[in-house]
């Protein structure tokens, strides 16, 4: 009996029909953007607008969906503390947008307007901003086969463009 159920039931998975996925492939700018990567980041302190800070940093991106970067950082914030961050860039070129979710225990959606400017060594080269009561937080991102650099800077009213934070991260191998 045990036999016959056996030879039953690889029957019915044999019986069924190959199906193959025919998703979009990715988007070739985000193609240079894969991989893990490491280097820092540097931000104006909170507490101390003046003074800068730099991070020894590692990050993972990948894809989440086509035009969808899962990005995962983890970084040395001094001795015997390590902080984790979450993130995901969702890319719409043809309507200029870039959705930027952040966080897991705060989540935070921020849209952005993007453009495209021309970029060097076969990799990609976006500016996107957001404006918003007042202040205007431009990012510069650059991402080539072996480099990773994104930059923020806030704009308030009159001023003069101030970075907010660097990351220069270099592809590790492995």
């Amino acid at each position: 009996m045990q036999r016959r159920l056996l030879l039953l039931t690889l029957g019915l998975f044999a019986a069924r029909p190959a199906s193959a996925l025919y998703d979009p492939k990715p988007l070739a700018f985000l193609e240079s953007a894969l991989g893990h990567w490491a280097g820092t980041l540097t931000y104006r302190d909170y507490q101390k607008p003046d003074r800068m800070v730099t991070l020894k940093t590692v990050m993972t991106a990948s894809l989440a969906a086509p035009d969808e970067l899962a990005l995962y950082y983890v970084f040395d914030d001094g001795p015997g503390k390590t902080v984790y961050s979450y993130e995901r860039m969702k890319f719409d070129l043809a309507g200029h947008q870039m959705i930027w979710n952040t966080g897991i225990s705060k989540p935070n959606r921020v849209e952005y307007k993007i453009s495209a400017r021309p970029a060097q060594d076969g990799g990609t080269a976006l500016d996107f901003e957001k404006a918003e009561d007042g202040q205007t937080d431009q990012y510069a991102w650059e991402v080539t086969p072996r480099s990773w650099r994104l930059t923020k800077y806030e704009v308030s009213g009159s001023a003069e463009k101030r970075l907010r934070s660097k990351y220069e991260l270099a592809k590790r191998e492995g």
